[in-house]
């Protein structure tokens, strides 16, 4: 039995050895789960857009789509939107556009590092400089306009830093989490929270960015979210609950890929939109 028991317990400290130094070493394909495209690939957009270069690096060029909006003689400002991990901008980003440039802003979304076109990879020297720099050059156009920050999923996490640090006229969160290391965490429960901690090269800590944050926040999230819980969003929210001009929609029976089909979506960003 004793013989058995030390069996069992070395198998345990192998294999958890194993799974530990796997996590370490490939944390950044798993975080970001990278989504590339040739240079050569054609966008199509439901859309009126113009494809974008914005040069945020010696050598790196980040590749973005530009939507204006065509409802009034002038833009009212800007949408800056921070897509999430596994996607780019091959989807048909003109259907999230549309909303916005309805109601007369422009809209702008791009590609951080490693994702479709843009080169590089992301690293801990630009994971959030190359997010500040893109909204350096892009409001630069833009001056005495409403910039409003868009994150989705994983951008949400740049998305409020940038609101933290930049101080823009509106943050919206959409399926935000907590942090990267509590994501790790419900993940991998059979790794202990310390060992995680060591090993995580992002922690990507949103819960700490939106203390920061002065402008109005809208944080949408579904119930029934199996990418990120929905009670990130909830403890995310706790933060902030205090603050004024902050709102946490609750989108009941709705996913982490159909929030903007839920009929509260719209009608909450639109009185968003017009306290600004």
């Amino acid at each position: 039995m004793k013989r058995f028991l030390k069996a069992f317990l070395v198998g345990m400290v192998l294999l958890l050895t194993g799974n530990y130094i796997y996590l370490y070493n490939a944390q950044d394909t798993l975080i970001f789960a990278y989504k590339t495209l040739p240079t050569s690939y054609q966008y199509q957009m439901s859309q009126k857009f113009e494809e974008r270069s914005y040069c945020v690096d010696r050598g790196i060029e980040l590749n973005a789509l530009y939507f204006p909006q065509v409802t009034q003689s002038e833009t009212k400002g800007i949408v800056i939107c921070y897509h999430g991990r596994g996607t780019n901008l091959s989807r048909d980003w003109g259907k999230l556009s549309k909303f916005y440039i309805q109601r007369g802003y422009d809209f702008i979304v791009y590609d951080y590092r490693g994702f479709g076109k843009s080169p590089g990879q992301i690293d801990t020297s630009n994971i959030y400089s190359d997010p500040i720099k893109m909204y350096e050059i892009i409001t630069s156009e833009y001056k005495g306009k409403k910039i409003i920050v868009l994150g989705r999923s994983m951008g949400t996490n740049f998305a409020t830093y940038v609101a933290a640090t930049k101080k823009p006229d509106g943050l919206v969160l959409d399926a935000p989490f907590y942090s990267m290391l509590d994501m790790a965490c419900l993940t991998k429960p059979y790794i202990p929270r310390v060992l995680i901690e060591k090993i995580l090269k992002y922690p990507m800590r949103t819960n700490q960015f939106i203390k920061k944050v002065d402008c109005p926040i809208i944080v949408f999230h579904g119930t029934v979210d199996k990418t990120v819980p929905y009670c990130e969003s909830v403890r995310l929210f706790d933060i902030i609950k205090h603050k004024p001009k902050t709102q946490f929609v609750k989108l009941e029976g709705v996913d982490h890929f159909s929030l903007m089909q839920h009929p509260d979506y719209e009608p909450s960003i639109d009185g968003f939109l017009k306290e600004l």
